[in-house]
């Protein structure tokens, strides 16, 4: 188990059961909730033949949380607006063949973030869609 973010208030965990499948959970920090769920069924997650993000938790505990993996290659930045976004590598999962990252935002966000990548020795730019997706909010990513 991992803590995917953790704030004065709430944290938010993420772990790979034994039978493969991914899971997620979050807990108020004075008591008062808790929450777990995991995907249905590994293949839910199957590791891609390409280099790509995967998508693996959206949601807004004390802050908007976000968990993505990368597969055949590593994330170097986030950003929303071009401006810096604090991401963490977690542990790998899937026999250590994905990498796992975190990053969360203040607020409900609209947009998405930008994502720069390695992939081998080139560079290449991806985006995440955040929980607000295309909804008008005070704070939007482009």
């Amino acid at each position: 188990m991992s803590p995917a973010a953790v704030g004065r208030s709430a944290a938010t965990f993420v772990w790979e059961s034994a039978d493969g499948r991914f899971c997620s959970g979050s807990a108020a920090t004075a008591g008062g909730f808790t929450s777990m769920s995991c995907l249905p069924d590994s293949g839910d997650t199957a590791l891609s033949v390409h280099p790509a993000l995967v998508a693996l938790l959206s949601t807004y505990t004390f802050a908007e949380v976000h968990v993505f993996g990368a597969d055949r290659e590593v994330v170097r930045s986030v950003t929303c607006n071009g401006r810096p976004v604090t991401v963490r590598r977690l542990p790998p999962v899937l026999d250590g063949r994905r990498a796992l990252y975190a990053f969360d935002l203040s607020e409900p966000t609209a947009g998405r973030v930008t994502v720069t990548v390695a992939r081998g020795r080139a560079t290449a730019v991806e985006h995440i869609e955040l929980m607000g997706g295309s909804l008008q909010h005070e704070v939007s990513c482009r």
